[in-house]
């Protein structure tokens, strides 16, 4: 079985991948997939990028404004 890939889209940069390590983080993977399968990514925006380093992101709206998880 192949590891599961998500694909973003960023307005202002275009499109990125990240691969996903169910054997690694099983619990993370499957939470973090439930949050794309119910589309609470749509319309957030990355709030915090340091090149070459990480980037943050998922949890603000483009005004900056906190969305609640639900569980």
């Amino acid at each position: 079985m192949s590891n599961p890939v998500i694909r973003f889209t960023v307005r202002n940069f275009g499109a990125m991948e990240a691969e996903l390590y169910p054997d690694k983080a099983p619990e993370t993977v499957k939470n973090f997939l439930g949050l794309v399968k119910s589309d609470f990514f749509s319309g957030l925006i990355f709030h915090r990028v340091i090149s070459g380093f990480m980037i943050q992101g998922g949890g603000m709206d483009e005004n900056f404004a906190e969305k609640p998880c639900k569980s």
